[in-house]
């Protein structure tokens, strides 16, 4: 590189030095996947060539995958899953389906539908499926393309149940990370790697997810353990960055919950009510959050830690309880030292919101991202 970087130098050569500056540099995986050195091969019953093996021998034949998002539909937390729709783009580079395009008359071969489907019985496929599955896979489209010089490529839209693993700690201000992961059921790492292809992954922005929005999709590679073998296989993982849409809950939930928590304060200024008065405006706050909770909890799987709206409940529980316990001193000072329960009921004009809204911040704030 230093010599190349020299010789860039000179206005007389710098074509020739930077074409051949470019050739010394060593091509990716996913670049690499895009030609196939191969030469025309015959194959069949009588030809001896086995087509259902991987097609390198000497290595492992490596799939270039990239995955498409059409469309997420039902993410549904307490049932731990999510429907997915989308396209798969597979190729690899098979010499043994490579042909003359002299003798065919074309550059390439493309099946369709139940032809596809018989191509990929006929010849060599990594056997992928996903490993997340819930129901069952539906293909709905599916082409296979075959070049003259024996790269394989195959567009397959599907459509399947996923389960996911949801994070509610941070709920309804959660982000979350579908995933959805491919690996071969036949073929392990040493005979079939999956390499990632950014240029083929992504997602449609035409549809809209109610509840959810998409931040980012990626996908990688990485070696996983089965227990159907003792070798490791390669497993294509694309994860699915989605955020969500917290409004609902923020002004049909939260906002009427805090609501519902000042107006029980309301008893700080009954200075000369009984007790029993008092406490009936703490108990009916009390039941109305109870209320709320079953109402949040129906969205929720039956995690076991607390949400983030399931801490701002029971802080608001807590107070509400707390301002019966108030409220049965002031009771109590009434009879013998009213100015000392007037103070307190003053005092606690201050002190009960600025201990709620202090509670409720340090909450937020400590809540993992």
């Amino acid at each position: 590189m230093f010599v190349c970087s020299r010789l860039a130098g000179s206005l007389s050569l710098a074509s020739l030095v930077l074409a051949i500056c470019l050739a010394a540099q060593p091509a990716s995986a996913a670049t690499a996947l895009q030609t196939c050195s191969g030469e025309p091969r015959t194959h069949g019953a009588d030809s001896g060539v086995d087509l259902m093996t991987p097609p390198n021998a000497d290595g492992p034949t490596e799939v270039l995958a990239g995955l498409f998002v059409d469309e997420l539909r039902d993410i549904d937390p307490v049932q731990s899953s999510y429907q997915f729709r989308g396209i798969v783009t597979v190729s690899w580079c098979d010499p043994r389906q490579a042909f003359d395009p002299r003798d065919e008359g074309i550059e390439e071969k493309v099946f369709y539908g139940p032809e596809a489907a018989a191509q990929i019985e006929r010849g060599w496929t990594a056997r992928g499926f996903p490993v997340n599955q819930v129901d069952d896979l539906k293909i709905t489209e599916r082409v296979i393309r075959i070049r003259s010089d024996g790269m394989v490529s195959g567009d397959i839209n599907i459509s399947v149940r996923l389960s996911a693993n949801f994070d509610l700690r941070r709920f309804p201000f959660d982000n979350q990370q579908l995933t959805l992961e491919i690996e071969s059921f036949t073929w392990n790492a040493e005979q079939v790697v999956m390499v990632a292809d950014a240029s083929k992954t992504g997602f449609s922005e035409d549809f809209e997810i109610p509840e959810w929005t998409i931040t980012g999709v990626r996908a990688h590679e990485e070696r996983v353990d089965v227990i159907r073998s003792a070798e490791p296989f390669s497993r294509f993982v694309l994860t699915i960055d989605i955020e969500r849409k917290s409004g609902f809950y923020l002004w049909k939930v939260m906002l009427p919950l805090l609501i519902i928590v000042a107006l029980s304060w309301s008893i700080f200024w009954m200075v000369d009510e009984k007790f029993g008065i008092r406490v009936r405006t703490s108990a009916t706050g009390i039941l109305t959050i109870v209320a709320y909770q079953f109402v949040a909890s129906q969205n929720l799987p039956r995690v076991g830690y607390l949400t983030l709206i399931d801490k701002i409940m029971v802080i608001s529980f807590l107070l509400l309880g707390i301002t019966v316990l108030e409220s049965y001193v002031v009771s109590r000072y009434q009879a013998t030292n009213v100015d000392r329960a007037h103070r307190i009921d003053r005092a606690a004009r201050w002190v009960f919101p600025l201990t709620y809204a202090s509670l409720i911040a340090i909450v937020v704030l400590a809540a993992p991202t």
